[in-house]
C-alpha cells in the first residue's frame, strides 16, 4: 500500500522543527504522519535530510571588502591635509592596510601630490582668466537714418505761387471761374477728392475734353 505522505517531506518538516531530534523519534513521528518506509530506508532519509538542512542553515561568510588602493588612500589624505609630509602619509597608509614597500608608497604619494597640485593650478587659472571685451573698433554702429527734406518752393521762388495762380485763372477763363473751381475743390474735400470725381465724370462721359 503506497504511503499517504512522502517520507522525505515528513522527515524534512520534523527536522525543521528540531534538527537535533533523535533518529528513532523522527521515524516514529514520520510514521504517525502517514509515511511508511522500512527502517533502513527511513534512517538513510533522516541522515541525508539532516545533513542537507545543516549545510543549508550555515550562514555564509560575509564577503571581504575590496582593499583600498594606495592611490585612493593617498588622495583622500592629501585632500584633507595638502601639506602632510610624505613620512606621515606613509605611516597612515600602512596603518590602513597598505603592504607595499616604502619606496613604492613614496612614489605613489609623489605622483598623487603632483596630480592634485596640477588640478588646483588649472582651476585657479580658469578662475583668474579675464573675460575678453570687444574693442570699440570691432563694434559696428550703423549711421542714423537721414530723411531728406525737400526745399520749400517759396524759399526757391517767392513769386512762383502768384504766377501759378495767374496761369490757372487764365486757363479757367478768368478770376471768377478760377475762384468757382477752387470753391468746388474745397466743397468736395480737397484736391485728391476733386480729382477722383473728375475721373468718375470722364469715365461716365467717355472723354476728358472740356464741355
Amino acid at each position: 500500500m503506497p504511503e499517504s505522505v512522502s517520507a522525505y517531506t515528513a522527515v524534512r518538516d520534523i527536522l525543521r522543527e528540531d534538527l537535533d531530534l533523535d533518529t528513532d523519534e523522527v521515524i516514529a513521528r514520520a510514521r504517525a504522519r502517514g509515511a511508511s518506509r522500512p527502517d533502513a530506508a527511513f534512517r538513510r532519509i533522516v541522515v541525508n535530510t539532516r545533513s542537507e538542512l545543516r549545510l543549508g542553515g550555515k550562514a555564509k561568510k560575509p564577503a571581504k571588502p575590496a582593499p583600498l588602493s594606495a592611490y585612493t588612500l593617498a588622495r583622500e589624505a592629501l585632500a584633507d591635509e595638502p601639506e602632510l609630509s610624505t613620512d606621515d602619509l606613509v605611516t597612515r597608509l600602512k596603518a590602513r592596510g597598505i603592504t607595499k614597500k616604502d619606496p613604492d608608497i613614496r612614489e605613489i604619494i609623489r605622483k598623487t601630490r603632483g596630480e592634485i597640485r596640477r588640478k588646483a593650478k588649472k582651476a585657479e587659472g580658469a578662475t583668474a582668466r579675464p573675460i575678453p571685451v570687444p574693442s570699440a573698433a570691432a563694434v559696428t554702429v550703423p549711421p542714423p537714418a537721414v530723411t531728406p527734406v525737400a526745399p520749400a518752393p517759396a524759399a526757391a521762388d517767392p513769386f512762383a505761387g502768384v504766377r501759378l495762380a495767374n496761369r490757372t485763372a487764365a486757363a479757367c477763363g478768368g478770376i471768377a471761374k478760377a475762384r468757382e473751381i477752387a470753391e468746388a475743390i474745397r466743397t468736395v474735400g480737397g484736391i485728391d477728392a476733386f480729382l477722383e470725381r473728375l475721373d468718375l465724370v470722364a469715365d461716365i462721359l467717355g472723354s476728358d475734353t472740356k464741355m
